[in-house]
């Protein structure tokens, strides 16, 4: 009992040993950053490559593609699925497009369109999934209702939704930023400028395009976000509102997360994570997947415990 006890334990290492030793070394050199015209201006994508269904990352309003730096990791060791992330015409590493000034011309619609272009170039045009951060959910979400048969699953974390963009809010947001640029036009930063005065324009579209009802999704909202109550209230119901509205969608409170939940809990945006992508592929199919998830689990659970305790986070 004892010799075959032992045999089973060091099978058991070994295997171990073995999935770590892939997990360690599968980003490293299969990575590729790019340039792509997509249609007189270029779109910089930062890709880790791998097989099965793609995952394309929506970033928050003016980030670019380092807002994942520390996440992807862990994402790409458990599912060995490609990552797609890129930054949006103008942030990062990416071109505006400076044929012309016009606001309507450099919207969340054009901003998409460029990145369908990218990803057919690419040759990710095909089925994914979506993860999306503050306002990236509104990109998810445009992109989502232009390819409904496409997008297999989503996780949303602290992600724009329409309804919590209320006509006065809009009217008082626009009057702000309409005063600021009035007598003051941009001479290098235009693509703040353009996503700022397009606000308008992006609530009305959005009311246009509602997530479709038949992709699941994970819709995860902080617990401490605005400052005040009356804003942190209708945050957190217009997200109930998002997540109850479809049987599909999962609605969860972050609990102790500021707006960057996949940074205060990765344990919990990489369950997720994983929890969707499982659960567009078929039986079987996530088995491996679920069984590198535990791995990481052990892992990641009691280090997300000795940064609460040691780094008071």
């Amino acid at each position: 009992m004892i010799v075959q006890f032992i045999r089973i334990l060091k099978r058991y290492l070994l295997t171990t040993l073995a999935i770590w030793g892939l997990m360690t070394t599968s980003v490293s050199c299969q990575t590729l950053d790019t340039l792509i015209d997509v249609g007189g201006y270029r779109l910089y994508f930062h890709i880790i490559k791998g097989n099965g269904m793609p995952i394309l990352f929506e970033g928050g309003a003016g980030a670019d593609v380092t807002v994942w730096d520390n996440f992807l990791k862990p994402i790409a060791d458990i599912t060995h699925a490609t990552l797609i992330t890129y930054d949006r015409a103008g942030f990062g590493k990416s071109e505006l497009d400076t044929s012309n000034h016009d606001l309507d011309k450099h919207g969340i619609l054009q901003g998409i369109q460029g990145l369908e272009t990218g990803l057919k170039k690419l040759g990710y045009n095909g089925n994914l999934m979506l993860i999306a951060h503050s306002y990236g959910g509104f990109c998810a979400t445009l992109y989502a209702a232009r390819h409904p048969d496409k997008v297999k699953a989503a996780v949303y974390f602290d992600a724009n939704h329409v309804c919590w963009f209320q006509d006065a809010y809009v009217d008082s947001v626009m009057k702000l930023r309409k005063d600021g640029w009035a007598n003051n036009k941009p001479t290098n930063n235009w693509a703040d400028y353009y996503a700022g005065l397009n606000l308008e324009n992006t609530v009305k579209l959005m009311r246009q395009s509602p997530f479709p009802a038949t992709i699941p999704v994970i819709d995860l909202v902080s617990e401490k976000n605005f400052p005040d109550s009356i804003s942190a209230a209708r945050w957190a119901d217009c997200h109930r509102q998002f997540g109850t509205a479809q049987p599909n969608r999962q609605a969860i409170t972050a609990y102790g997360c500021g707006h960057f939940i996949f940074r205060d809990n990765q344990p919990l945006a990489i369950s997720a994570i994983v929890k969707a992508y499982t659960g567009a592929l078929s039986k079987g199919q996530g088995d491996a997947i679920l069984d590198r998830f535990l791995i990481y689990s052990l892992e990641g659970i009691n280090e997300e415990r000795r940064r609460l305790i040691h780094d008071g986070k």
